[in-house]
């Protein structure tokens, strides 16, 4: 539990970063207030995804959405690079 609790933690700071990052615009919030919201959603994201599949895909499971999130809003912004 304690191993899921930090891979959460460590995986919300990078969701929030990386939400930062692809957003365009200048944003109104604090770094620390934009990690914290990407924190608390997803430790949220994070026990129910282990609630409903179990702890290996309460971890795994949310990376594969971020990638998703970072390729779609690239995509729409023009930036997503072509293999």
């Amino acid at each position: 539990m304690t191993s899921l609790v930090l891979g959460l933690l460590v995986q919300g700071v990078l969701f929030g970063l990386a939400l930062r990052a692809v957003l365009p615009g200048q944003q109104r919030w604090t770094i620390a207030q934009t990690v914290g919201i990407g924190i608390v959603g997803w430790m949220v994201f994070g026990f129910v995804l282990r609630a409903v599949f179990g702890a290996l895909t309460a971890l795994i499971l949310p990376l594969l959405v971020l990638g998703g999130v970072y390729l779609f809003v690239a995509q729409r912004r023009g930036t997503a690079r072509r293999w």
